[in-house]
């Protein structure tokens, strides 16, 4: 019996999943997709697959990749999904199908205890503080070193000076090279015939390998991409460049404690050095907003001017690391991260290579300098495609309606790329209600945050509460939640007061809360049943078109003769909206209203696409509807 028709005695009406598992329910969709992938691995194929929310696509590509015999990678969009898939997932498909996979869990570096630094820096706190004192007894037992099997918490501070980065790591002249955690989850995945990874590693081993600097994922037959749209800008993310202030000072603190003795001169030299990175990126880069282009900051003349004083300091503490009496591995493992701060700062500032483009981002704790590819697809093409030739990618929101064109044209996939599109099977005429609020002015226009103020403060008394409430921008959020706060009774959530997972929790705790929020909660949160009955959205979500990464696609795409509105930002919009609103329906049972408070999802000729390509669901402008749908039962 080949995989194929294996895959049909499993996900059929009366197959093995209906068999073991109680209240399954036979899902065309699922069997479909799992044919599907099925057959791409035989052949060795490249497949796009867009399933709707409810398939069960996580089971559709788990059997068929366990039952394959080849060693399948599968890469999620966040760690929380490779949590699931194989704390819970694989573990039941193992007793289902009673053959049990070697599967390896692989997260970044940062989610490992380094042995390293933690006899340098950890050892020597265990008498004073209970948290040393919890990872010295979690030491004696642990098989993984993953901090997360502590009841820590992730921004725990200490994390810094006990798990260390790429740069941080003395590779095989470390002292505890054999014992170390990373090289025994290295030493699994060779072994492994399934590997779970997320995207931000899988590139960061691409980038690894392409660069010269080892591997952190063992070769594979084939990749599962789970939450595939995320990838073009996992891809930009981990194939550019970026210097920051808080690198810089991860750096000198690493530094300073690895001096055998710390002279005036050297204690000089290293401030020097921290006040001249605070001076260039504080006062000469800090005053932007957000993320904007290089080049409307300083042109490069100016920035190499503004510099040449860091440089200059840099040299300075290079040669009282070459004269302290450290040890070698320590010594050259700072020489070499010293050495790519100052090649990566010249390579930003001197913005010669047309294939980047040059930013400055501010954020709350630092100010980062960076080039990121302008062309996902050329990388892509260049150190993936020829490699592997099974290669799947799946997610609830790949085809903006074109067949899948915009996907593949942003990935490079080759035109022979097969794609097939599976529909949810929740039945959205009844679960759904789309409201569409008439006479809302223009989002661009001043009226329009006070008027979008007045519709969600009916819409939420008529919910009552049970909200997440999505926004485009922090500042329209914020702005929106001070309108709104003092005209309802139910408990309300802005993202920034508390983390992300800790507002989810509250928001899931009580029922009736409302959480506004913006781009980070727009996917990857599921919020099943009653506490999450009402998604409004208050604008289509448009890239910012300032963005200077954004700017650099659309003109690349303008000199190929093509309108960057219809093949980049449009698209790219509707597969954000679908995500937002596909945080509503989450189960067979759940049901609620969507709400866009924009007009142009009506008034302008691009509209339509935007609710072509939503569920097909009943469409209301008056509010009345809105109140009937929450009475029935």
């Amino acid at each position: 019996m080949g995989l194929k028709e294996s895959i049909y005695h499993i996900f059929g009406p009366k197959g093995l999943l209906a068999q073991r598992l109680p209240h399954y329910e036979w899902r065309p969709s699922q069997l479909e997709m799992a044919q599907r992938v099925a057959e791409a691995i035989e052949k060795r194929q490249f497949l796009v697959v867009e399933a709707g929310t409810g398939t069960g696509k996580t089971f559709a590509y788990l059997i068929p990749s366990i039952l394959s015999g080849k060693k399948i990678v599968i890469s999620t969009g966040t760690k929380s999904l490779q949590d699931q898939l194989f704390h819970k997932d694989i573990p039941l498909l193992a007793k289902i199908l009673g053959q049990t996979p070697s599967v390896a869990y692989l997260k970044g570096r940062r989610n490992y205890l380094c042995l390293f630094r933690w006899h340098r820096r950890g050892q020597g706190r265990i008498m004073q503080t209970s948290e040393y004192e919890q990872i010295a007894r979690w030491l004696e037992k642990t098989q993984t070193g993953d901090i997360s099997e502590l009841e820590l918490p992730p921004d725990w501070p200490g994390w810094s000076d006990l798990t260390a980065t790429t740069e941080q790591c003395l590779g095989q002249k470390c002292p505890f090279w054999n014992d170390c955690f990373i090289t025994m989850m290295k030493t699994w995945a060779k072994k492994a015939s399934l590997i779970l990874v997320n995207h931000h590693l899988f590139m960061a081993d691409l980038a690894l390998k392409k660069r010269g600097h080892g591997w952190v994922i063992p070769p594979y037959e084939g990749v599962c991409f789970d939450e595939a749209h995320q990838l073009e800008e996992v891809v930009s993310s981990y194939f550019g460049l970026q210097v920051s202030n808080a690198r810089i000072k991860e750096f000198l603190r690493d530094t300073k404690s690895s001096f055998t003795y710390l002279t005036p001169e050297v204690n000089k030299c290293l401030k020097d050095v921290e006040e001249k990175s605070r001076h260039f990126f504080k006062e000469v880069l800090g005053r932007v907003r957000g993320r904007v282009s290089l080049r409307d900051v300083l042109e490069p003349r100016l920035l190499e001017q503004n510099l040449s004083s860091l440089f200059q300091s840099l040299e300075r503490l290079l040669t009282f690391i070459r004269k302290d009496k450290m040890d070698s591995e320590i010594r050259e493992n700072l020489e070499m991260r010293l050495s790519e701060i100052v090649s990566d700062l010249k390579f930003v500032s001197q913005m010669s290579d047309e294939d980047y483009v040059y930013w400055v981002e501010k954020r709350q704790k630092s100010v980062s300098m960076g080039c990121s590819p302008i062309r996902a697809d050329l990388i892509l093409q260049e150190i993936l495609y020829p490699k592997v030739k099974c290669l799947i990618f799946t997610s609830a929101t790949l085809n903006a309606g074109d067949n899948f064109a915009f996907f593949k044209s942003r990935l490079g996939l080759p035109p022979e790329t097969s794609g097939v599109v599976l529909g949810s099977p929740f039945n959205y005429q009844h679960q759904t209600l789309l409201y569409l609020p008439p006479r809302m002015p223009d989002p661009n226009t001043k009226e329009f945050i006070p008027k979008a103020s007045q519709e969600i403060i009916k819409i939420l008394k008529a919910s009552q509460g049970r909200a997440l409430v999505l926004f485009t921008s922090i500042k329209a959020m914020q702005e929106t939640y001070q309108l709104v706060k003092p005209h309802l009774p139910y408990q309300m959530f802005i993202q920034g007061e508390h983390s992300a997972p800790h507002l989810l929790n509250m928001f899931k705790t009580d029922i009736h809360s409302v959480l506004f929020a913006t781009a980070s909660f727009w996917e990857g949160i599921d919020v099943p049943g009653e506490a999450l009955s009402c998604v409004i959205i208050d604008r289509l979500p448009f890239s910012v078109p300032e963005d200077p990464l954004v700017k650099a696609k659309a003109e690349v795409l303008e000199r190929q003769g093509k309108s960057a509105f219809w093949h980049y930002q449009l698209p790219q919009a509707i597969l954000a909206l679908k995500q937002g609103l596909g945080r509503l329906i989450r189960h067979q049972n759940d049901r609620g209203i969507l709400a866009i408070l924009d007009p142009r999802v009506e008034a302008k000729g691009y509209g339509r696409k935007f609710l072509e390509n939503l569920p097909d669901c009943q469409i209301t402008k008056d509010l009345k509807d809105v109140e009937a749908f929450f009475k029935q039962n």
